[in-house]
């Protein structure tokens, strides 16, 4: 393994959550009897650990089998180059410069990308955008794998 990141939620995410189930435990138990508010607040605090969890648990990789991100997937050997991309150019990025056919792979609560190039002509997605905590060290990677295959 080359690079290897998780893309963990920020921790008051956490805070947001349980500010969220608190608050429809208190409008949901107001309106129905008791029993059936507290299972609905339970119900709804074990969906949200279990969403944010799976949100939590997102994979960025490199290794010699190419780029992956999540369960997504590029083969070397279809990598044209990488570039690490923060502040105004990650914005631009994503804003007014983007081509609607890339893939994005990004997330909300993380400014940098780094651009994948692709050279497959037959992939309808110019290239890939995935959002880092290290844009230069996995552009890196990126770079040596794609220049071994």
């Amino acid at each position: 393994m080359t690079y290897s990141e998780r893309l963990h939620i920020p921790w008051w995410w956490l805070l947001v959550a349980v500010a969220f189930a608190a608050s429809m435990a208190v409008a949901v138990t107001a309106y129905v009897k008791p029993s059936v508010g507290i299972a609905f607040s339970v119900l709804l605090i074990i969906g949200l650990v279990l969403a944010l969890f799976a949100y939590s648990r997102t994979l960025v990789s490199v290794d010699a089998r190419g780029l992956a991100a999540g369960r997504y997937r590029v083969e070397p050997e279809y990598i044209a180059g990488a570039t690490a991309l923060e502040g105004e150019a990650a914005r631009n990025a994503l804003g007014p410069e983007a081509d609607h056919r890339a893939f994005l792979f990004t997330r909300p609560f993380l400014s940098s990308l780094v651009r994948v190039d692709l050279a497959d002509a037959h992939d309808p997605h110019p290239y890939w955008l995935v959002s880092t905590r290290h844009p230069g060290e996995l552009a890196s990677a990126i770079e040596k794998v794609s220049r071994v295959a």
